[in-house]
């Protein structure tokens, strides 16, 4: 670990200082190292800081720097082959960095990919129906072997089924899936999922990942699932709200996806007479975000963000310092052997059955290339075809 990671992580381990102040500070001082250089004078020139929180600060940094606290987090780390990912480091997620407030500091268990930038949050109430459950796992499933990333909070309920269902197709080599939890990745929470957990970094990390904001031994606290929620959708490139009642912790996702986020917002109907839908029914009812009725709506509402992954994909290019012309695709396969394959047979439009005959790839890796080139704008839908753009 550098001793660029080891400043972010004393300053996310000060008390009193949260991700607006962090980031302030680091910016006022030129990065994360001379950050901690910065006398309590400079520190109350700090927007945000009065003389007396910048005397009080001072003293904080001092003693995490000198203190246990810093030196057993490390320990932790390294116990649990945790990987901590700053906010200024160019394989942190480009979406997730540009939310207001974006965590300083990210506890990374298994590992993330580039695929991860197209990623979709599927949340919904821990107390929900056969009906949510079931539907959570599926659509989970399918999003998952078309390449989308499946990101939820690895909670009770539709959470857990979202994992599950991406788990299944990750497990056979299609998709992946992101567990952010409220607790620190040494005290996953629940631990009823323990075993999910551990499946999804099984083997390095190929499956997905586990995410948090919180040292490693931090406790499940009521307050901690607030600040998770805003990473599950700022991280993604919209949110599939799947079973809510009125007053379910998904709608706060929901809002943050939106209000402050600006991301893509899906709710999918359920009966009308059933309480664990309110929240759904309210979101297509005000208008705040999309009915959708299965993965083909879904992966039409993603098709449409390719200007929001276009930007990603600009934010890591530049995090990369990059050389002028050169690219880094947000995107995985595109255009890749199995997209040139698809492309090559597009001179005609095709339906789906009729692209998998033709190439002969496998149905689920067909449907997520086409996927991937509708995105890039490559490809287009007539109909029930699909159809080659030119130029």
């Amino acid at each position: 670990m550098t001793p660029h990671t080891h400043a972010w992580l004393v300053l996310t381990l000060t008390p009193g200082l949260g991700p607006t102040l962090i980031g302030r500070i680091v910016e006022y001082a030129g990065g994360a190292v001379k950050a901690l250089e910065l006398s309590a004078a400079q520190l109350g020139q700090v927007q945000g800081i009065s003389d007396r929180l910048a005397s009080s600060l001072r003293r904080s940094i001092d003693e995490v720097i000198a203190g246990e606290v810093f030196r057993r987090e490390l320990d932790l780390v390294d116990r649990y082959d945790t990987q901590l990912l700053a906010l200024d480091d160019p394989d942190y997620l480009a979406l997730l960095k540009a939310i207001p407030a974006a965590p300083p500091l990210l506890w990374v268990m298994g590992k993330l990919d580039r695929r991860d930038n197209l990623s979709l949050a599927v949340v919904g109430s821990r107390r929900c129906s056969h009906y949510g459950r079931e539907q959570a796992d599926l659509i989970s499933n399918a999003l998952a072997c078309s390449g989308v990333t499946v990101v939820s909070g690895g909670a009770y309920g539709i959470d857990i089924a979202a994992h599950r269902g991406a788990l299944r197709a990750a497990k056979a080599g299609m998709g992946r899936t992101i567990a952010v939890l409220g607790s620190g990745l040494a005290k996953p929470y629940p631990q009823d999922h323990k075993s999910v957990f551990e499946e999804i970094v099984e083997g390095g990390g190929e499956r997905g990942a586990l995410i948090s904001e919180f040292p490693m031994g931090m406790e499940p606290r009521p307050e901690n699932f607030l600040r998770r929620n805003r990473v599950v959708s700022g991280m993604c490139v919209g949110t599939l709200v799947v079973e809510a009642g009125r007053r379910s912790g998904a709608l706060s996702t929901a809002r943050r996806c939106v209000d402050e986020q600006g991301r893509e917002l899906m709710a999918l109907p359920g009966r009308v007479d059933s309480a664990q839908s309110e929240g759904c029914h309210q979101i297509i009812k005000e208008g705040w975000g999309r009915l959708v009725t299965g993965v083909s709506d879904i992966l039409d509402v993603i098709g449409e963000q390719a200007p929001l992954l276009d930007a990603a994909s600009e934010i890591r290019t530049q995090s990369l310092g990059a050389q002028a012309g050169e690219k880094h695709d947000a995107l995985p396969g595109v255009p890749g052997p199995g997209g040139a394959s698809i492309l090559a047979v597009l001179d005609t439009p095709r339906s789906l059955d009729e692209v998998v005959s033709w190439t002969g790839l496998p149905a689920a890796q067909v449907q997520g290339e086409l996927t991937l080139l509708e995105i890039r704008g490559a490809v287009a839908r007539q109909g029930g075809l699909f159809v080659r753009r030119r130029g």
